[in-house]
Formats: structure tokens, C-alpha cells, sequence
């Protein structure tokens, strides 16, 4: 209470402090002692904590058996092409039968003991934990169904409702399912009523959602999966707030479950089609080690474009002074003596959450550059090594690092040990990221040189996939595989070669001689070259507008020029430059109101708003911040950002009752988000309301831990990957 109580003071401090600075008026509502206002406090876990599962009528005996969770086989009767589908799915995989996923919750059981390990069972063990056997003093039986039976038909099907809690939060409803009669059509319905999921794609939000906290008897709370935030945030729900995008809305649904031709057998089928149960992601380890080629195959098909990768610039450095970029990058000048730098932007083009996805710290997708000069031969060179080396540390990889209390990085997913994240480096929905090559240029080299970049992508990384392996070979490893043979009928082999899947490649020339090749608009490339930069302002002032100013000069029409025109706000916002800010905007809408046909209304996206939001609350104008922050809520309204910077802008100036319904609104998408709960607490302090003790103290359990800085730099002394991850635009010598 102590420490709840020094930091409530020094949020009390800061408020005034924020309301008493700069020239605006604010309006400081008068604290009412006796109004209560309801606090969105977080929801703790139920009879399975710490997952967040609840099963509908349990209290009254009704509930469902592991055995009756795990049976699929009586709906394969009915429905065989679905059954089918779903035993190729990672989803059918989740549980022990699975040898990455027994891995890491036997590391989490040996470490925590079983009653934690029901934050993994909620999600990957049902039949398992219905029956107790997450929590039994009894070893996890290697011959049993129920350990070989993720998420299964009874299960998905028998989930009634959801929240946005995440770590299992639904409710499955325990009444049997009843086998319909053929031909008799009432008994028909009511097996439709019975199955037919009533949360469509929010039935992904439960297990798609995931952070570890003290219910697991952890010190920290941390963050981790979060695909439906990061969708909910983007372009594909129309919530996108970084740039001006134009993309097809898109669910779950759409993107994992496409229709595709049944047999007549398939009773389940509407014109001869079916959503389908594969759920293809990117799990390629999980299809190969079964030796299913056909899920593999629909895997690498998924994954191929998914992301773009381009050369976008490229600029001498002689004597330590850069020169003037080359944009885009092809026929730059290749002068022997001097330091080449390339610029290599990847972006995520297809994907709604973050590319990878999935559990970020062992994902296992990187770059590779390779220059040649003008007779083939290989002179220089980035990540060939990591198809085959575990510790090819000079390679660019789209991962998270997160480390222990000693601020070293964990190699196999160690929840138990996890204490804070030093630097992500995957990319949120249409992101762009820029990461800059060196190369020291011999005195004697055959021009032109060929540059080329790849995007590779493996499911697991090969630290993690080594410690797999041997875990499988033991006595008890051994068991389950043959465990799964006799359940599943299948022969699985996690130490063989992972495939490794090209997303995207590209090539150019440069030096003299070059020819230029590349399909795309220049602009275009260029816009995303700045885009990318955007984030290294702090480091690298200029780079990022000076990329922009070329690529709005290039740009073919009015749209492309609003589109760098918003991005140079961004990067005006971020440096405190109010005037150019604002500018930058306003010319956007005047650019966009020329796209449309007379009398119709101009387009307005949320981001135009966003950066004006932002830059006001960059140069402490909060009440010049409160209406442009309104007005992305309600043009953005499942953007958990939109709701956390008006409930800031409302707090700062002392409208602490709208800033608690604005916190409100954001907590019901994303509970356990710091700045909200940070803001409700305020708000709630601020008007003496009684529930002001527990608001503060939702928000000292939800936070950034307190040690996180000093382990970032901790990593960062001792480890370069930690050094260099934490640059936004890193820096890589080609060798």
C-alpha cells in the first residue's frame, strides 16, 4: 500500500502540474465526495484461474466430460470433409499431443507447479482440464485422447459468449450437444441452435489474447499475443489511425477460414461450400513434422506476399559525412573507398495483427542481403547463415526479445522467467520498417552490383526447435509420440529440418552499368521508404523528411500526395513543430476534398485528427487536444489508442467525469491497458470518488514493470542483438 500510495501521489502531482502549464484555460470539475462513479476494474479469473474460463452451468452438475470434449469422431459422421480439415489445423494440435507446446507447459509446471499451468490450459487443454488433470498430483496420461485434443469441434461450438479479457475468456456452455435424427427437421434445428457459434469472429478473442500477471504468482504483468487488438486498431476494421490506407474490411473469418468445395458427404455444406476448418496460418513446423504436404503447402501459399520487402535508398558515406540519398535506391553510385549504405524496408502488407504473428519472442522470420558484382561473385552478405546457424546474431529478425531478472534473453519461451520486453521488431497491420545495410567498398570491384533482399520465414526458432527435439526423445517424449500415433493416427517428427518459406524478394543493380528493373512506382517505394523512417526522428532528424519531401514531389496524383502529406505531419508532431504539423494536415484534407465527385463529402480519415491530437499533446495544449482526440473516437471507435489519448487530453484538463467515460469505453476493449487505468485512477482521485484506492491499484498491477528500463539496458551492455534491436532503425555491417 505504500508503494500504491507514492505513486498515486506522484499521478496526482503530474495532473496538476499538466493542468496548471501553458496559456489555455482549463475547466477543473468541482470533486464530489458523494457522486460514486463506476470504475472499470478488471475482472479476476474464476473456478479455472488463472485462465479466465467459465462454464455455463456448472454450478449446477452439468457439466460436459473431457472424453465428450475430446470426441470428434461423432461429428466427423455428419460432417467428415470438417473433421478432416480441422485434424490438419494447428488448432487440433494445441494440446500435449503437440511437442512445441508440451515443451513449454511442462517448463511452465516444473517452474510454477500445475495449478498455474491452467493459464495454458484454458486454451490448449480443455478436455484435459474439465476432468482436473491440469491440477492432479498424477502425471499427464501420454496414451489418453483427452491429451491429444486441442480445440475441438464440442468446444468452439459450445462456446456461448466471450470477453476481450483474453487468456481463455469465454464461456463454454456444458449442456450436451444432442446427435440429430436425419430427416427430421425439428430435431435438425434445434442441433443447429445447439452448435451455431453466437460471437462469430469475436470467438477468436478468448485464446487469441494473452499476457502473464501475478495470477500465475508472477511479480509483472506483461503483454504478449494480442491479435485481435492489433486488428481492431487497423485498417481492416476501419480503425487505422497511422496513415491514410485503403483496404478491404476483413475478420478472422475471412482471412483463416476461406470457402472452399466439400464433398456431398459433407452435411455442413451451403451451395457445395464450407469455411474452412484448416485455420491456415503460419504454423509450417506443425504441418511438416506430421508430413501433411497439402496443409504445408496451403501454409507457404498463406504466408508468400503476406510482406513486401524493398532496396529503397542508398547513400555514400566518405570521411563520416553521408551523402544525399539515391531514391529509390537503383543505379545508386557505387564508389570504391567509400561506405554504401542501403536502406532495406520491409512492410506487412496482407496481415491484420503483427506479421509474424502468434507468440512473438520465438518467431523466427529475418532478413537476408546479398550483394554480387558484375561476375556473380558473392562479395558481401547478411543472414545467409541463419537458415542453419542458432547464433547468426548479425541478421535483422522480426522478433520480441524478452529477458529474465537478470536482463538475459530467453531462448524458449519461459513464461515462468519472463520480466519485461527489451524491443520488438514485428511489424503491426500495413507498418513499414527500414533497416540500414553498411558496406565498405573494396578499392577494385566489377560494377554493376546486384543487390538482392529476401524475407524468409520459419514457425520456431532453432534454439527453441533443438530444446523441442530433445525433450521428444526422451522416455516420456517418446511416449506421446506414440501416443499420438495410436489417438491421431499420426507419425510426428519435430527434429527434422523446419521448411523455411519465401515471402518476398526483390532485386536491383547499382554502380555503373545498372539497369533499373523494378516494376513499382517510384514514389510509391520512396513513400514507404519515409514512412519507415518516421520512427528514428530522435536518432536521425532529417532522414525521414528529407525521404518524405521526394516521394510527395514524385507522387502521381492528389490521394498519393495527402498519403506523404500525412505522414510528413507525423513526423512534424514528433519533432515539435506545431505550425508544419498542422500544416501538413490541413493540406492533406484540401488534397483529399479534390478526389471526390461536386456535392459529395471529402474523404476524412481518423489520421488526420490523430496527428493533430498528437502534436497538441506533444507541445502541452490539452484543450486544443480534446476535440481533434473526440473526434478519432468516434470516426475510430475500436481503437484502444483513440480512447487512451482523449481520456489524457480530458484529464489534463480537468474534465475528470468525461474522462472517466472515455476510459470506460476503452477498458471494455482492452481491460488491463496501463494508460487507461492510469487515467481512471486520476479521474477518480481527482474527484475523491471511494473507488479510487482500487482503481490505482488495477493500475500499479497492470504497468510497466518498474525494473523494465534498467533491464533493457542491462541486455543492451551485454548483448549487441539487445543493442541494436532497441534502434528503430538499425544498423547492420555487411560482411
Amino acid at each position: 500500500m505504500r508503494r500504491a500510495a507514492l505513486v498515486l501521489a506522484l499521478v496526482l502531482a503530474l495532473v496538476l502540474a499538466l493542468c496548471a502549464c501553458g496559456s489555455h484555460e482549463t475547466t477543473v470539475q468541482t470533486p464530489d465526495v458523494v457522486a460514486r462513479h463506476e470504475a472499470s476494474l478488471p475482472r479476476v479469473p474464476g473456478m479455472h484461474a488463472p485462465s479466465f474460463v467459465a462454464i455455463k452451468n456448472e454450478a449446477k452438475g452439468e457439466l460436459t466430460t473431457g472424453e465428450m470434449l475430446a470426441d470428434v469422431d461423432s461429428c466427423s459422421t455428419c460432417h467428415p470433409d470438417v473433421a478432416a480439415q480441422w485434424s490438419s489445423s494447428a488448432h487440433s494440435f494445441a494440446s500435449f499431443g503437440n511437442p512445441i507446446y508440451r515443451f513449454n507447459v511442462e517448463l511452465l509446471r516444473a517452474d510454477l507447479g500445475k495449478t498455474p499451468s491452467r493459464h495454458c490450459g484454458g486454451c490448449h487443454d480443455m478436455p484435459l482440464m474439465v476432468d482436473g488433470l491440469m491440477i492432479s498430483d498424477a502425471p499427464i496420461p501420454a496414451n489418453d485422447l483427452r491429451a491429444h485434443s486441442g480445440v475441438t469441434c464440442r468446444l468452439c461450438h459450445g462456446v456461448k459468449d466471450t470477453s476481450h479479457d483474453g487468456n481463455g475468456s469465454y464461456v463454454l456452455d456444458a449442456s450436451p450437444i444432442d446427435a440429430p435424427v436425419l430427416g427430421d427437421v425439428a430435431s435438425i434445428a434445434k442441433h443447429k441452435q445447439q452448435v451455431t457459434t453466437k460471437v462469430d469472429t469475436e470467438l477468436c478473442v478468448g485464446c487469441h489474447r494473452g499476457f502473464i500477471s501475478p495470477d500465475m504468482t508472477l511479480p509483472v504483468h506483461l503483454s504478449g499475443i494480442d491479435e485481435p487488438g492489433n486488428w481492431r486498431n487497423s485498417a481492416y476494421t476501419g480503425n487505422g489511425m497511422a496513415r491514410i490506407d485503403k483496404v478491404e474490411k476483413q475478420d478472422c473469418i475471412d482471412c483463416h477460414m476461406d470457402r472452399v468445395a466439400v464433398s456431398k458427404s459433407e452435411l455442413g455444406a451451403k451451395q457445395g461450400t464450407v469455411a474452412s476448418h484448416r485455420f491456415v496460418g503460419g504454423h509450417t513446423w506443425m504441418a511438416s513434422m506430421r508430413g501433411d504436404t497439402e496443409q504445408l503447402k496451403l501454409t507457404r501459399g498463406k504466408l508468400a506476399g503476406a510482406a513486401s520487402i524493398d532496396i529503397a535508398g542508398a547513400r555514400v558515406v566518405e570521411s563520416g559525412k553521408p551523402g544525399a540519398w539515391q531514391l529509390p535506391a537503383d543505379g545508386a553510385t557505387v564508389q570504391p573507398g567509400t561506405r554504401l549504405e542501403l536502406d532495406v524496408v520491409i512492410r506487412n502488407l496482407l496481415v491484420g495483427h503483427r506479421f509474424p504473428g502468434g507468440v512473438l519472442d520465438i518467431q523466427d522470420t529475418w532478413i537476408e542481403v546479398e550483394l554480387a558484382d558484375a561476375n556473380g561473385k558473392r562479395i558481401a552478405a547478411s543472414g545467409l547463415k541463419h537458415a542453419t546457424d542458432a547464433d547468426d546474431v548479425e541478421t535483422h529478425v522480426l522478433r520480441t526479445l524478452v529477458v529474465d531478472d537478470k536482463g538475459e534473453v530467453l531462448e524458449h519461451h519461459e513464461m515462468a522467467k519472463f520480466r519485461t520486453q527489451v524491443a520488438t521488431q514485428t511489424l503491426a497491420p500495413r507498418e513499414a520498417q527500414a533497416v540500414r545495410y553498411a558496406f565498405e567498398v573494396p578499392a577494385r570491384i566489377a560494377q554493376p552490383v546486384s543487390v538482392t533482399a529476401r524475407l524468409r520465414h520459419r514457425s520456431r526458432t532453432l534454439k527453441l526447435q533443438a530444446a523441442t527435439c530433445e525433450t521428444a526423445r526422451t522416455p516420456e517424449g517418446q511416449a506421446f509420440i506414440t501416443g499420438a500415433r495410436g489417438a491421431r493416427y499420426v507419425d510426428l517428427d519435430p527434429c527434422k529440418p523446419q521448411p523455411i518459406t519465401l515471402v518476398a524478394q526483390t532485386q536491383i543493380q547499382i554502380g555503373r552499368g545498372a539497369r533499373n528493373t523494378n516494376p513499382r512506382p517510384a514514389w510509391e517505394r520512396i513513400y514507404e521508404h519515409g514512412m519507415a523512417l518516421g520512427a528514428a526522428i530522435v536518432t536521425r532528424v532529417d532522414d525521414a523528411r528529407v525521404v518524405l519531401d521526394v516521394a510527395y514531389a514524385q507522387a502521381p496524383d492528389a490521394r498519393s500526395r495527402a498519403m506523404v502529406a500525412v505522414q510528413q505531419g507525423w513526423v512534424a508532431s514528433k519533432q515539435g513543430r506545431l505550425d508544419d504539423a498542422l500544416g501538413d494536415v490541413r493540406e492533406a484534407r484540401e488534397l483529399l476534398a479534390t478526389t471526390v465527385a461536386a456535392g459529395q463529402p471529402a474523404p476524412n480519415p481518423p489520421v488526420l485528427d490523430a496527428v493533430i491530437a498528437d502534436v497538441y499533446m506533444r507541445m502541452n495544449k490539452y484543450t486544443e487536444a480534446v476535440a481533434p482526440a473526440k473526434s478519432c473516437t468516434d470516426r475510430a471507435p475500436s481503437n484502444v489508442g483513440a480512447w487512451s489519448v482523449y481520456a489524457r487530453a480530458l484529464v489534463a484538463v480537468g474534465k475528470y467525469k468525461e474522462a472517466l467515460e472515455a476510459t470506460r469505453k476503452g477498458l471494455v476493449l482492452s481491460p488491463r491497458d496501463p494508460d487507461l487505468l492510469r487515467s481512471q485512477a486520476t479521474s477518480l482521485a481527482a474527484l475523491k470518488d471511494p473507488q479510487m484506492e482500487a482503481a490505482q491499484a488495477a493500475y500499479v498491477r497492470f504497468r510497466v514493470p518498474d525494473e523494465a528500463a534498467v533491464l533493457r539496458i542491462r541486455c543492451s551492455k551485454n548483448e549487441e542483438r539487445c543493442n541494436r534491436n532497441r534502434n528503430p532503425v538499425q544498423t547492420i555491417v555487411l560482411r
